[in-house]
């Protein structure tokens, strides 16, 4: 009887005496509520370690990445390509003749020379030309703007047409074809077409001008090129009955008729346009 009353006192005094624990490691003898506090510690204490180390393994993975930007930011970009050709740039403008048979011009070197020439000269009017339609295309303004803009768009694809055509029968008669920018822009007769917005009449005029101009530099180059090269002056006669039309179809806005003067001054703020007369050749006598 005596010793059942220890037992149950020593069993009374264990669990009211608070144990002891391990604080990294809690003790399977420590209260139940105890032991899950501190389990809870532990957990969150863990979670806070795998989450410092997931952040620290994620800058790792970035900074290499912006070092990288940072050495592409600081590395100097060049306004230029870097495209290199192992060749001279030549002359403007620059007909290299093949070495490979061909069938050539008539009258030897002369004859040949004076073909070429005619081409490469009336290659580079119709590039300039293209060019201009182009920038017109664009920027004509006015009461006329939708028919010049449809129009000028119906000339550029012409004389894109064209100036192909002359460039391949350069190639045809073994002479290579320059339509580089620079050759145009150091060879072309014809002036820069002014920038910004275009006034209809303004439009007129320059292309009247410039398609003569243009068709007169083609003539030339038939007579040229027409006793050397008899197919190459039929080729430019077609390309001279092009121009010849474009530049009637312009000059036909301020056509002097007998019922109108057609001066533009409607087009032009009240002012004639800036055209020169000419005397009309005379017509023959009816029979």
């Amino acid at each position: 009887m005596r010793h059942t009353i220890l037992c149950a006192f020593f069993l009374a005094a264990t669990m009211m005496t608070p144990a002891v624990a391990d604080p990294q490691s809690p003790s399977h003898n420590a209260p139940f509520g105890l032991r899950m506090t501190e389990r809870t510690h532990v957990a969150q204490s863990s979670t806070g370690q795998s989450q410092h180390s997931g952040l620290d393994q994620q800058r790792g993975n970035e900074e290499p990445r912006l070092r990288g930007r940072e050495r592409e930011q600081d590395r100097p970009r060049s306004t230029r390509s870097d495209i290199r050709i192992r060749q001279d740039i030549g002359r403007f403008p620059t007909n290299q003749v093949t070495n490979r048979p061909f069938v050539s011009p008539e009258q030897g070197s002369e004859g040949y020379s004076k073909t070429v020439g005619a081409l490469q000269r009336v290659l580079i009017e119709l590039q300039q030309l293209q060019l201009q339609t182009k920038q017109a295309h664009w920027n004509v303004s006015g009461t006329l703007f939708q028919p010049l803009h449809v129009m000028l768009q119906d000339h550029y694809e012409g004389l894109s047409k064209y100036a192909d055509e002359v460039a391949e029968r350069l190639l045809a008669i073994g002479s290579s074809a320059d339509g580089r920018a620079n050759t145009i822009v150091r060879t072309s007769g014809v002036p820069e077409i002014p920038g910004g917005f275009l006034d209809d009449a303004q439009v007129i005029v320059w292309f009247t001008n410039a398609y003569k101009k243009v068709g007169d530099e083609i003539r030339a180059g038939i007579i040229d090129a027409n006793e050397p090269d008899p197919t190459t002056a039929n080729l430019l006669q077609e390309v001279e009955l092009g121009v010849d039309k474009y530049q009637w179809q312009m000059r036909a806005h301020v056509e002097r008729t007998s019922t109108d003067p057609n001066t533009g001054w409607d087009l032009n703020d009240n002012k004639a346009v800036d055209l020169p007369s000419r005397t009309p050749p005379a017509q023959p006598e009816a029979d």
